[in-house]
């Protein structure tokens, strides 16, 4: 298994709005995610990061393989969702590099 993480800079007063779109997003693909081979997905927003009142969307991905994180970003809904985000609700950004943004620690503390 393999966590890989995405950050997006929330535009200005968008917080919460964006926010509610990927729950409702994830959720509503939570099966789906599943079948892909996605373990278990966590976002949340950290406003102290910004001064601006934006703050940042981290999301982290669990899954089987980073190949798993790169099947969901070439989705048609995953697409069109995030053509209507950037610029709207979020400064542009790609997602190329998302599967490669691995995490270098992974410790147990049980």
């Amino acid at each position: 298994m393999v966590a890989c993480v995405h950050v997006a800079k929330i535009l200005t007063g968008k917080r919460d709005e964006f926010s509610r779109q990927i729950k409702q997003s994830f959720e509503a693909g939570r099966e789906g995610l599943k079948a892909m081979g996605f373990t278990r997905i966590t976002s949340f927003t950290t406003p102290e990061t910004t001064s601006d009142g934006g703050g940042l969307l981290v999301t982290i991905y669990e899954a089987i393989d980073p190949s798993v994180v790169e099947q969901l970003y070439q989705l048609e809904p995953v697409l069109k969702q995030e053509e209507q985000a950037h610029g709207v609700l979020v400064a542009p950004h790609n997602h190329d590099a998302v599967p490669r943004n691995v995490a270098f620690l992974d410790l147990k503390l049980d």
